[in-house]
């Protein structure tokens, strides 16, 4: 008959019992490097959802908004941002 030591049936007499235990006490030391580096991933993923100006959660701007950016900044002329504002009203 077997018997168990440690935290579980999974592991005999230190190491892990079937396929696969050699491989277990051997890279051992990758674990917390793997641990870490999903820690970071997880940390990096929420700070771009939650706190990032990205514009994966925010409304998407309208193009009149846009359209009027443009024309605020200079980029347009008031020739071309009336063109542009009736062209685009008139498919909303």
């Amino acid at each position: 008959m077997m018997r168990f030591y440690g935290f579980g049936p999974w592991l005999v007499s230190g190491c892990r019992a079937g396929f696969g235990g050699w491989l277990y006490n051997t890279l051992w030391w990758l674990r917390p490097i793997i641990s870490f580096g999903l820690f970071l991933i997880a940390v990096f993923v929420i700070y771009k959802l939650f706190f990032a100006k990205s514009n994966l959660l925010r409304k998407k701007d309208n193009a009149i908004e846009i359209l009027k950016e443009r024309f605020v900044k200079g980029e347009i002329s008031e020739e071309e941002y009336r063109k542009m504002r009736s062209i685009l009203e008139e498919k909303e």
